[in-house]
């Protein structure tokens, strides 16, 4: 028998209990997260919503569309939480209905195929769920040794 040691190294934030179903397409269907929207690109974006809705969904409000659509490709890329996604994206509770609204209504894979012909996208990413650990194993009695970090 040996001595084992286990001590987390960090914390890891909790979500709540309701998987992303953006993300868990995005897990599921191995599609990559596009790079934010650069402003030459967007008059594209613009036909591709009127084709897909009837004008209100792209509407200029307190915070422009593609400052949104740029939110909500962040926060895939990175796995941050809504409420950790940067001011500079506007309201996150207005980015996260917009994702979940264009997801529901079949939006969200049509626009990210026609972006992800740009380049630049990255697989989708979750916070960890378990902190990084470290791992000392001994002889029983004996002094542990440190033989291997592990980030799960």
């Amino acid at each position: 028998m040996c001595d084992i040691t286990v001590r987390p190294l960090g914390e890891v934030r909790k979500r709540s209990g309701v998987k992303c179903k953006v993300t868990a397409w995005h897990e599921r269907t191995g599609t990559p997260v596009p790079a934010e929207v650069p402003e030459p690109l967007w008059p594209l974006v613009e036909e591709l919503m009127t084709a897909h809705f009837r004008g209100r969904q792209f509407a200029r409000g307190v915070v422009d569309v593609r400052t949104q659509v740029n939110g909500i490709l962040h926060r895939l890329r990175t796995g941050c939480l809504w409420d950790e996604l940067p001011a500079r994206y506007g309201p996150w509770a207005l980015a996260k209905d917009r994702q979940n609204t264009w997801f529901k209504k079949g939006f969200w894979p049509v626009l990210v195929r026609h972006l992800n012909l740009a380049g630049g996208s990255a697989p989708v990413r979750r916070e960890p769920c378990v902190p990084p650990l470290e791992v000392m194993v001994g002889a029983p009695g004996g002094r542990a040794e440190r033989e291997a970090r592990s980030s799960l």
